[in-house]
């Protein structure tokens, strides 16, 4: 493993809407994770990013510009005992997107469906929540880093953040889920509150081998 964070990000965008929600496995869940990234004892946690991206845009050229929604499965896991995330599943109703993810990114992508915002409909599931702002805006969390996996080989995803203007705690109701069974093989134990962004500007880069 390369010691420091890859930060050349050549992808920028917005990120209008986006919902974080985390959950938990159960300890089995930590087979889906290739070694050097480690998961702590206890409970894996998880999370969903749901996000509508606009104006997607390779950094500095004007056109041409993407917009999509989102839904980024992750793992939380560590490396060298830092708090990492590990991607094992990303849904997008894009397919240019889902072309440029794989093939840049080295996403593991999913053809998906978005008919409201934060639900999701890919691999012959469904992940619907009903989210319910409130007033509270907690402080902004710094970007960890990102590894997915291709195959045999884990990757760095260089990954960059610029925090929304706009952040909301929010109470979330998970209505239907017979997503995340498909995605992890177990059922996930959802939260029952999550955080709300507007404005965040999101910036990745091309994975890195390590």
């Amino acid at each position: 493993m390369k010691a420091g964070r890859p930060r050349r990000t050549i992808l920028r965008g917005t990120e209008a809407d986006t919902l974080e929600l985390d959950g938990t496995l159960p300890a089995s869940a930590r087979s889906h994770v290739p070694a050097p990234l480690e998961i702590p004892e206890g409970p894996v946690r998880v999370n969903v990013l749901f996000f509508a991206m606009r104006g997607l845009a390779l950094r500095g050229v004007p056109w041409p510009t993407f917009d999509y929604q989102e839904a980024l499965w992750r793992i939380a896991v560590q490396l060298d005992g830092v708090p990492a995330w590990f991607a094992i599943a990303c849904d997008l109703d894009h397919a240019s997107i889902r072309a440029l993810g794989r093939r840049i990114v080295r996403y593991p992508t999913r053809v998906a469906r978005f008919e409201r915002r934060w639900s999701v409909e890919a691999s012959g599931g469904t992940l619907s929540t009903r989210v319910i702002e409130e007033a509270q805006s907690p402080e902004p969390v710094p970007a960890q880093r990102t590894f997915v996996r291709d195959g045999t080989c884990v990757y760095e995803i260089p990954w960059e953040e610029i925090a929304a203007p706009e952040r909301h705690a929010a109470s979330v109701e998970v209505l239907c889920d017979s997503l995340s069974e498909r995605t992890f093989g177990e059922r996930v134990t959802w939260a029952s509150s999550g955080l709300v962004h507007r404005g965040r500007i999101h910036m990745c880069g091309v994975a890195r081998r390590v």
